[in-house]
């Protein structure tokens, strides 16, 4: 998806813009459209028109329907489908995808909004056939609902959804870290992960 500060920096840049001389085009400051650019603000439409106009180009905005013939547009996986994918890595003996697929998940669930979070969630998934990973895939959910104030489905309260203890990282010397940095959702099913590793780029 293209966002607005990605149109800004990419007109500038095209049209050989500074910083200083589109800003005075477009009857702003400096301060103002780097903010734009980084991210930190997000400017109106009305606005982003007017600066993509300042630099000589003309904005064109399409409207994308949600869904098409009844599935959503959007290209997230539901958590649902996350676990087929899961479970078809297990039985291929194939871990690190699993995980890397848990990884997009996450992604995917913090990436939309709460409406297409609960569309995204309401189905409980099926059983990977790894109870670790169906205790991950409902923590990952559940903090994901939590963290956006979406409503939290009710299978990832169930008992098989949870594990006694599973550390992700297999360096016992970890472990205690693991401990103290596991968010308390992930702890109450039982998985004990490092805050890196629930970080991907």
């Amino acid at each position: 998806m293209t966002t607005a500060s990605s149109v800004i920096l990419k007109i500038r840049k095209a049209n050989g813009f500074t910083l200083r001389s589109l800003a005075e085009r477009a009857g702003t400051s400096s301060a103002t459209l780097s903010n734009y650019e980084l991210g930190i603000k997000e400017p109106r439409l009305s606005t982003l028109e007017r600066l993509v106009e300042a630099s000589g180009s003309k904005l064109s905005v399409e409207i994308i329907p949600a869904t098409i013939n009844g599935r959503w547009n959007d290209a997230r996986v539901s958590a649902a489908e996350s676990s087929s994918r899961v479970a078809d890595a297990i039985r291929g003996n194939m871990e690190e995808v699993a995980f890397r697929i848990c990884l997009e998940l996450i992604d995917d669930l913090n990436a939309v909004t709460p409406y297409r979070l609960e569309q995204l969630t309401r189905d409980a998934p099926p059983f990977t056939g790894d109870s670790r990973y169906d205790a991950l895939i409902a923590a990952i959910v559940e903090n994901a609902c939590v963290s956006n104030s979406a409503p939290t489905p009710p299978w990832v309260y169930e008992t098989t959804r949870s594990v006694e203890k599973w550390y992700l990282t297999d360096i016992e010397s970890l472990h205690g870290e693991a401990d103290r940095e596991t968010p308390p959702i992930y702890r109450r099913h039982g998985v004990f992960i490092l805050e890196d590793e629930l970080s991907r780029a």
